[in-house]
């Protein structure tokens, strides 16, 4: 224990790695209050749910469609440049979201905002290995979690107390300074990466075409094959897990009797389980422990949800929250930390921009499934049966995992043999 709060310690004494970790928390607080507000906005249009489905796939559509050129570009592009570009427009498109209401102009500010997203969010991920190192960088992406599970909460609670006090264009106004912090924190940063690409892909349409696919990240991934199984583990998984988001309210609210307070107890819960798991995942070091960590949390998960969905009151509810909260928290850092420790530095950001857009898509395919969930089977059994999948996800990634060499695969990234492309600095 000793060992570990030194290690903390020894995080916290970088100077990038405080800029990071403050910048990205008060970020995270503003998308957080602006998500609030945006839903509240939309609901008392009277447009309906579409409307509601409308926007949430604003928020995942482009970080999909812009996987290719966003991952190229980050690898590709100096990261002070590109992360100032892209906060600067995510500042512009925020302070637009506090001047307009109208329905159609949201959604097009969303789309704006979203995309400079895809291209700035993979960047700050590639840097933090170069801010502390290979050793330490886990426990920076654990805090980084840690961080993140505190303030999301913070900020959707917040964004709805002011929007109720002084209606949503004061919050959208601190989202948009919120992204001139990172700006700053940008710009402050005393590492970087300056991306050169002797690009030799074919040229015409086929370059074009390659240009729009994120096939290089695809071919990254594909070589470091522990990583490769652990992904298509993963996004299978989130369908699953993210699923039950729809069906949530129903089974807490209509099944189980719970008051509009202990509904938000549950969110509660789950957070500060989060901000648990994240500091236990900080405590992992070594990359086969992580593995077996990430493949430990799925069958966690899925059990749990089986058990909220069997749950014979709130308690017992909340207890699958707090398992599910502190296990996801678990798998996201370490799944992270293997990512930036397992994948060349010169094809990092498309592979995190892969990753991410594909995970985008399975959250907006598990709204469909949730909805589709809690109108034929109801919120019990739509627990039971995605908890039933998932353990099914866990135990091919388990088998999938005999098959490959973990320790050779991961000790050393540098095996990874690829056609040559952007070289970090």
């Amino acid at each position: 224990m000793k060992r570990m709060f030194q290690e903390w310690r020894e995080v916290a004494a970088f100077r990038d790695a405080r800029i990071l970790l403050i910048a990205g928390a008060l970020s995270l607080a503003g998308d957080a209050m602006a998500m609030a507000a945006l839903v509240l906005r939309v609901h008392a249009s009277g447009a309906g749910p579409y409307a509601v489905s409308g926007l949430l796939w604003c928020f995942a559509l482009p970080v999909v469609v812009t996987m290719g050129l966003a991952g190229r570009a980050s690898d590709r592009i100096d990261s002070r440049r590109l992360l100032v570009a892209s906060g600067l427009v995510q500042a512009l498109a925020a302070a637009a979201l506090s001047l307009v209401d109208d329905l159609w102009a949201t959604f097009a500010s969303v789309l704006v905002l979203q995309t400079a997203f895809a291209f700035g969010n993979p960047v700050w991920t590639t840097l933090l290995p170069r801010v502390v190192g290979e050793r330490l960088v886990g426990r920076l992406i654990a805090l980084q979690q840690g961080l993140r599970a505190a303030a999301g909460p913070a900020g959707a609670g917040l964004g709805g107390v002011l929007v109720q006090w002084r209606g949503d264009g004061i919050v959208f106004a601190l989202d948009a300074v919120s992204f001139l912090v990172l700006v700053c924190a940008a710009m402050a940063l005393r590492i970087r990466r300056r991306g050169e690409d002797p690009d030799v892909s074919p040229t015409g349409r086929r370059r074009v075409l390659r240009s729009l696919l994120p096939t290089d990240g695809v071919a990254a991934l594909r070589s470091a094959r522990v990583l490769w199984v652990l992904v298509l583990a993963l996004l299978p998984f989130i369908v699953t897990v993210e699923s039950v988001n729809v069906v949530e309210v129903f089974l807490v609210r209509d099944v189980l009797g719970a008051g509009p307070a202990q509904y938000g107890l549950g969110e509660v819960v789950a957070g500060s389980a989060a901000i648990v798991g994240s500091f236990v995942a900080g405590s992992i070091l070594h990359e086969q422990t992580r593995v077996r960590a990430i493949v430990w949390a799925l069958f966690g998960c899925a059990a749990a949800q089986v058990g909220q969905g069997l749950a014979p009151s709130f308690p017992w509810y909340l207890l699958g929250a707090a398992a599910v909260g502190f296990l996801l928290a678990i798998g996201n850092a370490c799944i992270f930390a293997l990512l930036v420790t397992g994948i060349p530095d010169a094809h990092r950001g498309r592979v995190l921009t892969l990753v991410n857009g594909l995970s985008r898509a399975c959250t907006a395919l598990a709204l469909l499934l949730g909805g589709v969930l809690a109108t034929t089977v109801g919120a019990r059994a739509a627990y039971v049966i995605v908890g039933v999948a998932g353990l099914a996800v866990a135990i091919g990634a388990a088998t999938a995992l005999r098959r490959v060499s973990v320790r050779r695969d991961l000790a050393n990234p540098a095996l990874v043999d690829l056609p040559a492309a952007g070289q970090a600095h």
